[in-house]
């Protein structure tokens, strides 16, 4: 199989401009290619570009150049920077119009910039070309979803079932978003400028209020100790609390779920138990901020900054402390988790009660003691790095001063 810096090449050969008349236009193209293969996205475009601008009119050096950026893209995507990911992709379909996966992709980014309706339209003007493209059924239905428009969504993914009827994981969705359609009909919208909540309007209005008044508490105090804020509004649901188990699957103790990109709550009682509740939503608002800003962050942290998170600091100093005493004792078993199982382990799909609770009990703990040992602009720092790109130890050394295993052995040492 031929390298892909030997296939940009050979598309450039194909191409006599470049090719006959112009070798250092075949030379960069050259090395663009051996960049891009490298992953040294920026390096590649900057090659590319200067390859196309000697030879302005050349259709390979246009598609090499579209590839690169639509690569870069995604990579934008998949930080979740919409904004970025737009100026790549709508430099690569003016390079190479119709290609179907780059307007897959820049309709993706326009979700995430929070340009909905424009997300919408480009994957309808998508499928009108190709209705037979599965992706732009997928990404039609994804923007349905977050706007809300659960019926429509449902359409789309019959549309994509008749293409993939052997998907099971497709059909798990289907069965999913059923259950959902069928609870939310009729929901009315309510937005706050940080959320945007749908709910049942015959449910107690004061309860609506109080949950988005914990919820916008619960914004302020976690963009503010993170450094960091979702670029759109949060999506919530609001549910009456057996409604919300019977769509989420959820047990009877949970207490919220925060689930591609959608915050779902249970409302019954809120007030009863509001104290319970702030520390709920705050937990998976946190989650929210996290997916939205740093996508690369392991699980096992998630769990332990959104645990640190939803308590006061004194309670939190007080729980950290009953925790310490806890992991101490099953350091002298040798019963606690290792850095790898941490990271190997799937939480959801553990039976063990033990382990769940020392997985929860060990990030927190690890997280509680960076806090407390770099102050309040660790955290932050670590996140912000991290958010750009930075590798995880790069961005553990630039806050913490040591690699992740490092930090992970002086916590253990600590104890």
């Amino acid at each position: 199989m031929r390298s892909l810096a030997t296939l940009l090449v050979v598309l450039a050969l194909g191409a006599p401009a470049a090719a006959e008349t112009d070798a250092e236009a075949l030379r960069l193209t050259r090395a663009g290619a051996t960049a891009f293969e490298g992953g040294a996205l920026q390096e590649a475009v900057e090659a590319l570009e200067a390859a196309l601008a000697r030879v302005p009119a050349d259709p390979a050096a246009r598609r090499n150049l579209a590839l690169v950026l639509a690569r870069r893209g995604g990579q934008a995507l998949r930080a979740r920077d919409g904004v970025r990911a737009l100026q790549d992709l709508d430099r690569a379909l003016e390079l190479h119009p119709g290609r179907l996966r780059y307007e897959m992709l820049r309709a993706r980014a326009l979700l995430l910039a929070g340009r909905g309706g424009e997300a919408l339209r480009q994957a309808q003007a998508l499928l009108e070309t190709s209705a037979t493209y599965g992706e732009g059924w997928t990404v039609l239905a994804d923007v349905q979803e977050r706007q809300g428009n659960l019926p429509d969504a449902l359409t789309s993914l019959a549309r994509l079932q008749a293409l993939r009827p052997r998907s099971a994981s497709l059909a798990m969705r289907v069965a999913g978003l059923k259950r959902r359609a069928e609870a939310e009909a009729g929901f009315a919208t309510h937005g706050t400028g940080n959320f945007v909540a749908r709910y049942d309007p015959n449910v107690d209005a004061g309860q609506v209020q109080l949950a988005l008044t914990i919820l916008e508490d619960a914004y302020s105090h976690v963009t503010s100790d993170l450094g960091i804020a979702p670029r759109t509004p949060a999506q919530v649901v609001l549910y009456e609390g057996a409604e919300f188990q019977r769509v989420t699957g959820a047990h009877s103790w949970v207490g919220a779920l925060y689930n591609n990109g959608v915050l779902r709550v249970p409302i019954r009682n809120l007030q009863r138990h509001r104290a319970t509740a702030e520390r709920v939503l705050t937990h998976e608002f946190t989650h929210h901020v996290l997916k939205e800003r740093v996508p690369s962050l392991p699980t096992w942290w998630h769990e332990g900054i959104a645990q640190h998170l939803e308590d006061t600091p004194a309670a939190g100093a007080r729980r950290r402390a009953e925790i310490a005493d806890q992991l101490r004792h099953q350091q002298k078993s040798s019963r606690l988790l290792t850095l790898e199982e941490m990271q190997r382990l799937v939480i959801t799909r553990v039976a063990n009660a033990g382990t769940v609770h020392l997985y929860y009990a060990q990030a927190l703990a690890f997280v509680g003691w960076l806090a407390d040992k770099h102050g309040a602009g660790g955290l932050p720092t670590f996140l912000a790095a991290l958010g750009t790109g930075t590798d995880l130890d790069a961005a553990a050394r630039a806050a913490f001063g040591g690699t992740q295993a490092a930090l992970w052995q002086a916590w253990i040492d600590a104890l």
